[in-house]
Protein backbone atom coordinates (compact mmCIF):
# COMPACT_ATOMS: atom_id res chain seq x y z
CA UNK A 1 0.00 0.00 0.00
CA UNK A 2 1.41 3.39 -0.99
CA UNK A 3 1.60 6.36 1.35
CA UNK A 4 -1.30 8.08 -0.43
CA UNK A 5 -3.47 4.96 -0.08
CA UNK A 6 -2.54 4.65 3.60
CA UNK A 7 -3.28 8.33 4.13
CA UNK A 8 -6.66 8.00 2.38
CA UNK A 9 -7.56 5.00 4.56
CA UNK A 10 -6.51 6.96 7.65
CA UNK A 11 -8.59 9.96 6.53
CA UNK A 12 -11.67 7.77 6.03
CA UNK A 13 -11.25 6.20 9.45
CA UNK A 14 -10.81 9.62 11.06
CA UNK A 15 -13.99 10.77 9.33
CA UNK A 16 -15.85 7.69 10.62
CA UNK A 17 -14.73 8.50 14.18
CA UNK A 18 -15.73 12.15 13.89
CA UNK A 19 -19.07 11.17 12.38
CA UNK A 20 -19.79 8.72 15.21
CA UNK A 21 -18.88 11.33 17.81
CA UNK A 22 -20.72 14.25 16.19
CA UNK A 23 -23.61 12.56 14.36
CA UNK A 24 -23.31 15.19 11.65
CA UNK A 25 -21.45 14.58 8.37
CA UNK A 26 -20.79 18.27 7.68
CA UNK A 27 -19.25 18.81 11.11
CA UNK A 28 -17.28 15.57 10.80
CA UNK A 29 -15.88 16.59 7.41
CA UNK A 30 -14.92 20.01 8.75
CA UNK A 31 -13.19 18.44 11.76
CA UNK A 32 -11.20 16.02 9.61
CA UNK A 33 -10.20 18.66 7.07
CA UNK A 34 -9.04 21.11 9.72
CA UNK A 35 -7.22 18.30 11.58
CA UNK A 36 -5.36 17.25 8.43
CA UNK A 37 -4.53 20.88 7.68
CA UNK A 38 -3.14 21.19 11.20
CA UNK A 39 -1.12 18.00 10.62
CA UNK A 40 0.39 19.39 7.46
CA UNK A 41 1.21 22.79 8.94
CA UNK A 42 2.03 22.04 12.59
CA UNK A 43 5.79 21.77 13.17
CA UNK A 44 5.29 19.19 15.96
CA UNK A 45 3.09 16.86 13.93
CA UNK A 46 4.55 13.54 12.79
CA UNK A 47 5.17 13.07 9.08
CA UNK A 48 2.27 11.58 7.09
CA UNK A 49 4.21 8.35 6.52
CA UNK A 50 5.29 8.00 10.16
CA UNK A 51 3.60 5.38 12.39
CA UNK A 52 2.73 8.09 14.93
CA UNK A 53 0.71 10.16 12.45
CA UNK A 54 -2.52 8.15 12.74
CA UNK A 55 -2.75 8.30 16.56
CA UNK A 56 -1.79 11.98 16.41
CA UNK A 57 -4.51 12.70 13.82
CA UNK A 58 -7.15 10.79 15.81
CA UNK A 59 -6.20 12.80 18.92
CA UNK A 60 -6.73 16.05 17.02
CA UNK A 61 -10.00 14.79 15.48
CA UNK A 62 -11.24 13.71 18.91
CA UNK A 63 -10.34 17.03 20.53
CA UNK A 64 -11.91 19.08 17.75
CA UNK A 65 -15.04 16.91 17.91
CA UNK A 66 -15.32 17.48 21.65
CA UNK A 67 -14.91 21.23 21.11
CA UNK A 68 -17.82 21.20 18.64
CA UNK A 69 -20.00 19.16 21.01
CA UNK A 70 -19.28 21.57 23.84
CA UNK A 71 -20.18 24.50 21.60
CA UNK A 72 -23.40 22.80 20.51
CA UNK A 73 -24.35 22.13 24.12
CA UNK A 74 -23.82 25.78 24.97
CA UNK A 75 -26.13 26.93 22.19
CA UNK A 76 -28.44 23.89 22.57
CA UNK A 77 -28.17 23.03 18.91
CA UNK A 78 -27.45 19.30 18.70
CA UNK A 79 -28.30 17.58 15.44
CA UNK A 80 -28.71 13.81 15.15
CA UNK A 81 -28.27 11.94 11.91
CA UNK A 82 -28.20 8.20 11.60
CA UNK A 83 -24.92 6.57 10.66
CA UNK A 84 -24.65 2.94 9.72
CA UNK A 85 -21.50 0.90 9.82
CA UNK A 86 -21.09 -2.03 7.50
CA UNK A 87 -22.44 -5.32 8.82
CA UNK A 88 -21.41 -8.72 7.51
CA UNK A 89 -23.65 -10.18 4.82
CA UNK A 90 -25.94 -12.98 5.99
CA UNK A 91 -28.20 -14.90 3.63
CA UNK A 92 -30.86 -16.20 6.02
CA UNK A 93 -33.68 -13.61 6.34
CA UNK A 94 -34.30 -14.26 10.05
CA UNK A 95 -30.62 -13.94 10.89
CA UNK A 96 -30.35 -10.83 8.72
CA UNK A 97 -33.23 -9.22 10.57
CA UNK A 98 -31.81 -10.19 13.95
CA UNK A 99 -28.36 -8.88 13.02
CA UNK A 100 -29.86 -5.65 11.67
CA UNK A 101 -31.86 -5.14 14.87
CA UNK A 102 -28.80 -5.78 17.02
CA UNK A 103 -26.65 -3.45 14.91
CA UNK A 104 -29.27 -0.70 15.11
CA UNK A 105 -29.63 -1.20 18.83
CA UNK A 106 -25.84 -1.07 19.32
CA UNK A 107 -25.68 2.15 17.29
CA UNK A 108 -28.42 3.74 19.40
CA UNK A 109 -26.94 2.40 22.62
CA UNK A 110 -23.50 3.81 21.77
CA UNK A 111 -25.11 7.22 21.46
CA UNK A 112 -26.63 6.76 24.94
CA UNK A 113 -23.21 6.24 26.54
CA UNK A 114 -21.14 8.98 28.12
CA UNK A 115 -18.67 10.50 25.66
CA UNK A 116 -15.69 8.89 27.46
CA UNK A 117 -17.29 5.46 27.14
CA UNK A 118 -18.42 5.95 23.56
CA UNK A 119 -15.04 7.12 22.28
CA UNK A 120 -13.02 4.35 23.91
CA UNK A 121 -15.32 1.69 22.39
CA UNK A 122 -15.13 3.37 18.99
CA UNK A 123 -11.33 3.62 19.08
CA UNK A 124 -10.84 -0.01 20.12
CA UNK A 125 -13.72 -1.94 18.56
CA UNK A 126 -14.45 0.13 15.44
CA UNK A 127 -10.97 1.43 14.61
CA UNK A 128 -8.82 -1.37 16.14
CA UNK A 129 -6.35 0.94 17.87
CA UNK A 130 -3.91 -0.69 20.29
CA UNK A 131 -4.25 0.09 23.99
CA UNK A 132 -1.06 2.17 23.77
CA UNK A 133 -2.46 4.24 20.89
CA UNK A 134 -5.78 4.70 22.71
CA UNK A 135 -3.88 5.95 25.76
CA UNK A 136 -2.08 8.51 23.56
CA UNK A 137 -5.26 9.61 21.79
CA UNK A 138 -7.25 10.01 25.02
CA UNK A 139 -4.32 11.37 27.03
CA UNK A 140 -4.64 8.73 29.77
CA UNK A 141 -2.29 6.22 31.34
CA UNK A 142 -1.80 2.93 29.50
CA UNK A 143 -3.12 1.04 32.51
CA UNK A 144 -6.38 2.96 32.47
CA UNK A 145 -7.36 1.88 28.97
CA UNK A 146 -8.36 -1.69 29.81
CA UNK A 147 -10.39 -0.77 32.88
CA UNK A 148 -12.19 2.10 31.10
CA UNK A 149 -12.87 -0.09 28.09
CA UNK A 150 -14.27 -2.83 30.32
CA UNK A 151 -16.56 -0.40 32.15
CA UNK A 152 -17.71 1.10 28.85
CA UNK A 153 -18.50 -2.31 27.41
CA UNK A 154 -20.40 -3.27 30.58
CA UNK A 155 -22.44 -0.06 30.32
CA UNK A 156 -23.21 -0.81 26.67
CA UNK A 157 -24.16 -4.36 27.62
CA UNK A 158 -26.57 -3.13 30.33
CA UNK A 159 -28.28 -0.82 27.86
CA UNK A 160 -28.65 -3.64 25.33
CA UNK A 161 -30.04 -6.02 27.96
CA UNK A 162 -32.60 -3.36 28.98
CA UNK A 163 -33.64 -3.23 25.34
CA UNK A 164 -34.32 -6.97 25.47
CA UNK A 165 -31.25 -8.41 23.79
CA UNK A 166 -29.94 -11.65 25.22
CA UNK A 167 -26.18 -11.38 25.03
CA UNK A 168 -25.20 -14.59 26.76
CA UNK A 169 -22.60 -14.74 29.45
CA UNK A 170 -23.22 -13.75 33.04
CA UNK A 171 -25.11 -11.07 34.97
CA UNK A 172 -28.17 -10.96 32.76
Amino acid sequence: MQVSEEFEACRKQAFALALRLLNNPDDALEVVQSSIEKGLNHPGAPALDHAEFKPWLFTVVRNKSIDILRHQQRVRKVEHEDYHSHAPVINEPDKKLQQFQLKESIEQSLDALKMEQKEIILLRDYHNFSYADIAKILGIANGSVMSRLHRARMSLRKILIKKGFSLGGHNE
